[in-house]
């Protein structure tokens, strides 16, 4: 079969459309494909190169960052998932029973939030217990309400009170940022931690802070030496965060050391008013009154 003289001219304009200059010709379009190859086999050599030495770390070739894609450590776990445990766990009272959506949740820097829906017609109690001892609990109406509970972290449960009867679920409390720090005393190492219940001189009062000085004045402490503070496990706990056992801890002005703990008791709500039940505390301190006892209602 006759050649087409032509043949040549039209294959260069075919090359040159594709976006060799012309003035190479087809004579550089073999090298070019060539160079091509050679650099992609070097890529791949190179990936696998680095994949056996991160020792499991997966690469991704294209695309950016993804929100919906977890890094992987080489163990296998992801890295971030500790951390992105929701920060409230959400508690829903309906007649068939609580349900709570999810299984772990970890707390904030005032403790664990919890957000209340009572899809019931009537006012429920939302309790929160660790152990065998309810941690708090406070009553909500139907629709939604908050509430705050500094509750160590650990196996909780979590439950409403529909007709008559408590119905709860487990949920695990995860400090994944170490906020938690269980209060303690700071007592010397021979000396005994102590309780006095015998308070029965000690004025209630409209706070606190002011039933806890009634207290330990009651006692005949130093009340001028002491600084009355939330019994902070959570760097962001207040005095009335709701639990069962509310208490304020003791510390020494000027030297920080907690002495003692005050046990307190909800008298009412409105107005508010409280009482002292007993105190917890080193037994140098609760048995060396350094003043006389007076009880004196504070603001």
């Amino acid at each position: 079969m006759k050649g087409d003289p032509n043949l040549r001219a039209r294959l260069e304009r075919l090359a040159s459309n594709a976006g060799d200059p012309p003035e190479r010709g087809l004579d550089r379009v073999a090298a070019r494909r060539h160079r091509r190859l050679r650099r992609r086999r070097g890529a791949v050599v190179t990936a696998a190169a680095l994949a056996v030495l991160l020792g499991g770390v997966s690469l991704v070739v294209d695309g950016g960052a993804d929100d919906d894609r977890v890094a992987v450590s080489p163990a296998g776990r992801p890295t971030g998932a500790a951390a992105q445990l929701p920060d409230t766990v959400e508690v829903y009272c309906t007649p068939a029973g609580p349900h709570i959506p999810v299984a772990s949740v970890r707390p904030q820097r005032d403790g664990m939030h919890v957000r209340v829906f009572n899809e019931l017609t009537t006012p429920t109690e939302v309790r929160v217990v660790k152990g065998e001892e309810w941690s708090g609990r406070l009553s909500f109406a139907p629709g939604m309400g908050t509430m705050q509970q500094p509750v160590a972290p650990g196996t909780l449960r979590i439950g409403c009170v529909i007709g008559g009867v408590e119905k709860s679920l487990t949920v695990e409390l995860v400090d994944v940022h170490g906020y938690y720090h269980e209060p303690g005393l700071e007592c010397p190492s021979a000396d005994k931690k102590i309780q006095d219940t015998d308070l029965g001189e000690a004025e209630p009062a409209k706070s606190m802070s002011a039933t806890a000085f009634n207290a330990l004045r009651s006692k005949g402490f130093p009340v001028k030496e002491l600084i009355v503070e939330p019994a902070q496990g959570y760097p962001g706990q207040r005095f009335t965060d709701p639990t069962d056992d509310p208490m304020v801890e003791v510390n020494r002005r000027g030297g920080g050391e907690t002495v003692a703990f005050v046990h307190l008791q909800r008298l009412n709500d409105q107005p508010p008013s409280w009482r002292a039940t007993a105190i917890d505390g080193c037994e140098s301190f609760l048995t060396e009154p350094t003043s006389p006892g007076t009880t004196a209602a504070s603001a």
